[in-house]
Protein backbone atom coordinates (compact mmCIF):
# COMPACT_ATOMS: atom_id res chain seq x y z
CA UNK A 1 0.00 0.00 0.00
CA UNK A 2 1.14 3.43 -0.79
CA UNK A 3 2.80 5.38 2.12
CA UNK A 4 0.40 8.67 2.56
CA UNK A 5 1.91 10.33 4.95
CA UNK A 6 4.55 12.07 2.53
CA UNK A 7 1.82 13.32 0.49
CA UNK A 8 1.37 15.77 3.09
CA UNK A 9 4.82 17.47 2.04
CA UNK A 10 3.43 18.40 -1.31
CA UNK A 11 3.69 21.24 -3.16
CA UNK A 12 0.46 23.22 -4.10
CA UNK A 13 -0.32 22.30 -7.50
CA UNK A 14 -0.14 25.71 -9.16
CA UNK A 15 3.48 25.71 -8.11
CA UNK A 16 4.28 22.16 -9.35
CA UNK A 17 2.34 23.33 -12.78
CA UNK A 18 4.35 26.67 -13.54
CA UNK A 19 7.80 24.32 -12.63
CA UNK A 20 7.18 22.32 -15.28
CA UNK A 21 5.72 24.85 -18.38
CA UNK A 22 9.17 26.48 -17.11
CA UNK A 23 11.47 23.30 -16.66
CA UNK A 24 9.69 22.12 -20.48
CA UNK A 25 10.43 25.79 -22.01
CA UNK A 26 13.24 26.78 -20.66
CA UNK A 27 11.50 30.16 -20.52
CA UNK A 28 9.62 31.95 -18.02
CA UNK A 29 8.21 34.09 -21.00
CA UNK A 30 6.94 31.08 -23.11
CA UNK A 31 5.81 29.17 -19.85
CA UNK A 32 3.45 32.23 -18.87
CA UNK A 33 1.92 31.64 -22.21
CA UNK A 34 1.07 28.14 -21.91
CA UNK A 35 -0.20 28.80 -18.73
CA UNK A 36 -1.84 32.10 -19.62
CA UNK A 37 -1.06 34.01 -16.51
CA UNK A 38 1.62 36.22 -16.24
CA UNK A 39 5.55 35.77 -15.89
CA UNK A 40 5.36 37.29 -12.57
CA UNK A 41 3.20 34.85 -11.49
CA UNK A 42 5.03 32.34 -12.75
CA UNK A 43 8.38 33.70 -10.97
CA UNK A 44 6.27 33.87 -7.40
CA UNK A 45 5.45 30.53 -7.45
CA UNK A 46 8.74 29.01 -8.76
CA UNK A 47 10.31 31.32 -5.70
CA UNK A 48 7.68 29.72 -3.41
CA UNK A 49 8.41 25.60 -4.54
CA UNK A 50 12.36 26.71 -4.16
CA UNK A 51 11.91 28.43 -0.62
CA UNK A 52 9.86 25.35 0.30
CA UNK A 53 11.86 22.71 -1.19
CA UNK A 54 14.69 24.07 0.08
CA UNK A 55 16.57 23.57 -3.10
CA UNK A 56 17.27 25.70 -6.19
CA UNK A 57 15.46 24.17 -9.04
CA UNK A 58 16.40 26.84 -11.83
CA UNK A 59 19.40 28.20 -12.55
CA UNK A 60 18.55 31.63 -14.05
CA UNK A 61 21.63 33.75 -16.36
CA UNK A 62 22.02 35.85 -19.60
CA UNK A 63 21.62 32.73 -21.79
CA UNK A 64 17.97 32.02 -20.75
CA UNK A 65 16.58 28.92 -18.09
CA UNK A 66 18.64 25.73 -16.66
CA UNK A 67 17.72 22.87 -14.66
CA UNK A 68 19.78 22.08 -11.77
CA UNK A 69 20.14 18.53 -10.79
CA UNK A 70 17.46 18.48 -8.14
CA UNK A 71 15.36 20.27 -10.55
CA UNK A 72 15.45 17.25 -13.43
CA UNK A 73 14.76 15.08 -11.27
CA UNK A 74 11.64 17.18 -10.00
CA UNK A 75 10.62 17.94 -14.02
CA UNK A 76 10.87 14.18 -14.77
CA UNK A 77 8.32 13.32 -12.21
CA UNK A 78 5.99 16.36 -12.69
CA UNK A 79 6.10 15.43 -16.70
CA UNK A 80 4.74 11.62 -16.20
CA UNK A 81 2.45 12.61 -13.18
CA UNK A 82 0.62 15.63 -15.36
CA UNK A 83 -0.02 13.35 -18.79
CA UNK A 84 -0.93 10.76 -16.74
CA UNK A 85 -3.48 12.79 -14.68
CA UNK A 86 -4.47 14.67 -17.73
CA UNK A 87 -5.02 11.24 -19.70
CA UNK A 88 -7.32 9.95 -17.39
CA UNK A 89 -9.16 13.16 -16.68
CA UNK A 90 -9.67 12.73 -20.72
CA UNK A 91 -11.42 9.17 -20.25
CA UNK A 92 -13.35 10.52 -17.14
CA UNK A 93 -14.51 13.53 -18.13
CA UNK A 94 -16.01 13.17 -21.62
CA UNK A 95 -19.39 14.28 -22.28
CA UNK A 96 -22.25 12.34 -23.09
CA UNK A 97 -23.08 15.07 -25.97
CA UNK A 98 -20.25 15.52 -28.43
CA UNK A 99 -17.76 19.28 -28.20
CA UNK A 100 -17.57 21.00 -31.49
CA UNK A 101 -14.22 22.56 -31.98
CA UNK A 102 -14.14 25.23 -34.72
CA UNK A 103 -10.55 25.90 -36.03
CA UNK A 104 -9.70 28.80 -38.53
CA UNK A 105 -6.58 28.38 -40.95
CA UNK A 106 -5.28 29.01 -44.13
CA UNK A 107 -5.30 25.90 -46.24
CA UNK A 108 -1.79 25.51 -46.44
CA UNK A 109 -1.07 25.31 -42.83
CA UNK A 110 -3.69 23.14 -42.83
CA UNK A 111 -3.04 20.30 -45.33
CA UNK A 112 0.80 20.47 -44.15
CA UNK A 113 0.28 20.37 -40.62
CA UNK A 114 -3.40 19.56 -39.30
CA UNK A 115 -4.65 17.04 -41.47
CA UNK A 116 -1.96 14.83 -41.55
CA UNK A 117 -1.77 14.43 -37.94
CA UNK A 118 -5.67 14.94 -37.02
CA UNK A 119 -6.21 11.31 -36.74
CA UNK A 120 -4.28 11.43 -33.39
CA UNK A 121 -5.93 14.24 -31.96
CA UNK A 122 -9.20 12.66 -32.40
CA UNK A 123 -8.17 9.02 -30.99
CA UNK A 124 -6.39 11.23 -27.93
CA UNK A 125 -9.88 13.08 -27.47
CA UNK A 126 -12.91 11.15 -28.50
CA UNK A 127 -15.53 13.28 -27.09
CA UNK A 128 -14.43 16.28 -29.31
CA UNK A 129 -15.58 17.08 -33.02
CA UNK A 130 -13.29 19.59 -35.01
CA UNK A 131 -14.10 21.28 -37.54
CA UNK A 132 -11.73 22.60 -39.81
CA UNK A 133 -12.54 26.26 -41.73
CA UNK A 134 -10.48 28.17 -43.77
CA UNK A 135 -13.31 31.32 -44.31
CA UNK A 136 -13.56 34.42 -42.83
CA UNK A 137 -16.51 34.79 -40.18
CA UNK A 138 -17.45 38.16 -41.46
CA UNK A 139 -18.43 36.06 -44.50
CA UNK A 140 -21.32 34.63 -43.07
CA UNK A 141 -20.79 31.24 -44.25
CA UNK A 142 -19.64 29.96 -40.59
CA UNK A 143 -20.09 30.15 -37.12
CA UNK A 144 -17.66 32.09 -35.28
CA UNK A 145 -14.43 30.06 -34.50
CA UNK A 146 -13.18 28.67 -30.96
CA UNK A 147 -9.41 29.53 -32.47
CA UNK A 148 -7.33 30.79 -35.53
CA UNK A 149 -4.22 29.69 -36.53
CA UNK A 150 -3.17 32.32 -38.18
CA UNK A 151 0.07 33.89 -40.60
CA UNK A 152 0.75 37.25 -38.96
CA UNK A 153 3.50 39.45 -37.41
CA UNK A 154 1.30 40.60 -34.41
CA UNK A 155 -1.76 39.18 -32.83
CA UNK A 156 -4.95 41.28 -32.36
CA UNK A 157 -4.77 43.40 -29.44
CA UNK A 158 -6.25 41.67 -26.49
CA UNK A 159 -6.26 38.42 -27.49
CA UNK A 160 -4.95 35.17 -26.30
CA UNK A 161 -1.67 34.32 -28.23
CA UNK A 162 1.27 31.65 -28.59
CA UNK A 163 3.72 31.76 -31.44
CA UNK A 164 3.36 27.46 -33.47
CA UNK A 165 6.11 28.29 -35.69
CA UNK A 166 8.60 29.93 -37.05
CA UNK A 167 9.63 29.12 -40.72
CA UNK A 168 12.66 28.33 -41.94
CA UNK A 169 12.62 29.35 -45.22
CA UNK A 170 14.60 27.95 -48.21
CA UNK A 171 14.85 28.91 -51.87
CA UNK A 172 13.53 25.71 -54.22
CA UNK A 173 12.81 25.08 -57.67
CA UNK A 174 12.32 21.76 -60.00
CA UNK A 175 15.42 19.70 -60.88
CA UNK A 176 15.05 20.00 -64.63
CA UNK A 177 15.06 24.20 -63.77
CA UNK A 178 18.29 23.41 -61.73
CA UNK A 179 19.63 20.73 -64.37
CA UNK A 180 19.30 23.68 -67.39
CA UNK A 181 22.83 25.52 -65.17
CA UNK A 182 26.00 24.50 -63.98
CA UNK A 183 25.31 25.76 -60.36
CA UNK A 184 22.42 26.73 -58.56
CA UNK A 185 23.76 30.41 -58.19
CA UNK A 186 23.60 30.92 -61.83
CA UNK A 187 19.74 30.76 -61.51
CA UNK A 188 19.76 32.60 -58.19
CA UNK A 189 20.53 35.55 -59.85
CA UNK A 190 19.46 34.86 -63.55
CA UNK A 191 17.04 37.20 -65.21
CA UNK A 192 15.65 34.97 -66.96
CA UNK A 193 14.31 32.57 -64.23
CA UNK A 194 11.13 34.11 -62.54
CA UNK A 195 11.08 34.66 -58.89
CA UNK A 196 7.27 32.95 -57.22
CA UNK A 197 6.67 35.31 -54.48
CA UNK A 198 4.36 34.81 -51.19
CA UNK A 199 2.17 37.55 -50.92
CA UNK A 200 4.67 40.29 -51.97
CA UNK A 201 8.29 40.21 -52.60
CA UNK A 202 9.28 40.72 -49.06
CA UNK A 203 10.94 37.01 -48.97
CA UNK A 204 13.10 37.32 -51.72
CA UNK A 205 14.70 40.38 -50.54
CA UNK A 206 15.08 39.54 -47.24
CA UNK A 207 16.54 36.05 -47.89
CA UNK A 208 19.02 38.24 -49.77
CA UNK A 209 19.70 40.70 -47.12
CA UNK A 210 20.16 38.10 -45.00
CA UNK A 211 22.82 36.17 -46.66
CA UNK A 212 24.62 39.39 -47.90
CA UNK A 213 23.79 38.88 -51.44
CA UNK A 214 23.32 41.82 -54.00
CA UNK A 215 20.16 42.08 -54.75
CA UNK A 216 19.17 41.28 -59.18
CA UNK A 217 16.78 42.26 -61.12
CA UNK A 218 14.31 39.62 -62.78
CA UNK A 219 12.34 40.02 -66.19
CA UNK A 220 9.42 38.20 -64.79
CA UNK A 221 7.60 38.32 -61.05
CA UNK A 222 4.89 35.72 -59.83
CA UNK A 223 2.59 36.62 -57.17
CA UNK A 224 0.88 33.85 -54.80
CA UNK A 225 -1.88 33.96 -51.96
CA UNK A 226 -2.22 30.52 -51.68
CA UNK A 227 1.43 28.61 -50.80
CA UNK A 228 0.56 25.40 -52.79
CA UNK A 229 0.09 27.07 -55.93
CA UNK A 230 3.25 28.78 -55.60
CA UNK A 231 4.98 25.20 -54.69
CA UNK A 232 2.95 23.22 -57.80
CA UNK A 233 4.41 26.58 -60.00
CA UNK A 234 7.81 25.78 -58.74
CA UNK A 235 7.47 22.03 -59.37
CA UNK A 236 6.37 22.90 -62.70
CA UNK A 237 9.35 24.74 -63.76
CA UNK A 238 7.94 27.82 -63.98
CA UNK A 239 10.60 29.51 -61.08
CA UNK A 240 12.10 29.74 -57.52
CA UNK A 241 10.39 30.37 -54.79
CA UNK A 242 10.65 30.00 -50.95
CA UNK A 243 9.20 27.07 -48.38
CA UNK A 244 9.82 26.03 -44.73
CA UNK A 245 12.25 23.12 -45.39
CA UNK A 246 10.33 20.74 -43.29
CA UNK A 247 7.44 21.03 -45.72
CA UNK A 248 9.41 19.86 -49.03
CA UNK A 249 11.07 16.63 -47.68
CA UNK A 250 8.44 14.34 -49.54
CA UNK A 251 8.94 16.67 -52.39
CA UNK A 252 12.59 16.31 -52.16
CA UNK A 253 12.89 12.51 -51.47
CA UNK A 254 10.35 11.82 -54.66
CA UNK A 255 12.16 14.18 -57.08
CA UNK A 256 9.71 17.13 -57.59
CA UNK A 257 11.81 19.95 -55.70
CA UNK A 258 15.53 21.09 -55.29
CA UNK A 259 16.91 22.60 -52.45
CA UNK A 260 18.90 25.68 -54.16
CA UNK A 261 20.61 26.80 -50.95
CA UNK A 262 20.44 25.33 -47.22
CA UNK A 263 21.00 28.62 -46.24
CA UNK A 264 17.71 29.84 -44.44
CA UNK A 265 16.03 33.01 -42.84
CA UNK A 266 13.10 33.73 -41.11
CA UNK A 267 10.45 35.72 -41.99
CA UNK A 268 9.46 38.31 -39.51
CA UNK A 269 5.80 36.43 -39.92
CA UNK A 270 4.94 33.45 -38.09
CA UNK A 271 1.69 31.03 -37.12
CA UNK A 272 0.51 31.96 -33.91
CA UNK A 273 -2.44 30.39 -32.28
CA UNK A 274 -5.05 32.52 -31.50
CA UNK A 275 -8.34 33.04 -29.46
CA UNK A 276 -10.62 35.19 -27.00
CA UNK A 277 -8.29 34.97 -23.44
CA UNK A 278 -11.71 34.07 -21.73
CA UNK A 279 -11.80 31.19 -24.20
CA UNK A 280 -8.57 29.48 -23.35
CA UNK A 281 -9.43 29.91 -19.56
CA UNK A 282 -13.56 28.50 -19.99
CA UNK A 283 -13.05 25.89 -22.80
CA UNK A 284 -10.57 22.67 -22.05
CA UNK A 285 -10.98 21.21 -25.76
CA UNK A 286 -9.75 24.25 -26.64
CA UNK A 287 -6.75 24.00 -24.04
CA UNK A 288 -5.89 20.48 -25.50
CA UNK A 289 -5.86 21.20 -28.97
CA UNK A 290 -3.40 23.79 -28.44
CA UNK A 291 -0.95 21.77 -26.34
CA UNK A 292 -1.85 18.80 -28.78
CA UNK A 293 -0.37 21.28 -31.68
CA UNK A 294 2.47 22.56 -29.71
CA UNK A 295 3.79 19.06 -29.53
CA UNK A 296 3.10 18.07 -32.85
CA UNK A 297 4.95 20.56 -34.16
CA UNK A 298 7.79 19.89 -33.20
CA UNK A 299 7.89 17.63 -36.13
CA UNK A 300 7.98 19.77 -38.87
CA UNK A 301 10.05 23.29 -37.00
Amino acid sequence: MTDRHHRRHLANLRALRAFEAVGHHRSFTAAASELAVSQGAVSHQIKQLEERLGRRLLERNSRGVSLTAEGSLLLDACARAFDDVANVLSLVGQETETKVLRIRTGPFFAMEVLVPRMAGFLEQNPGIQLHLSNLEARSGAVEREDAQIKYCVHPPAGDYAVEVLRERLVPVCSPALLASVKQASDLLFSRSVARLHYRNADDWKNWLTHNNLQETQTNANLFFDDQHTLLAAARSGHGIGFSHRAFVEADIARGTLCVLSEETFQPEESYKFLCPKESMEANPALARFRDWLLREIETVR
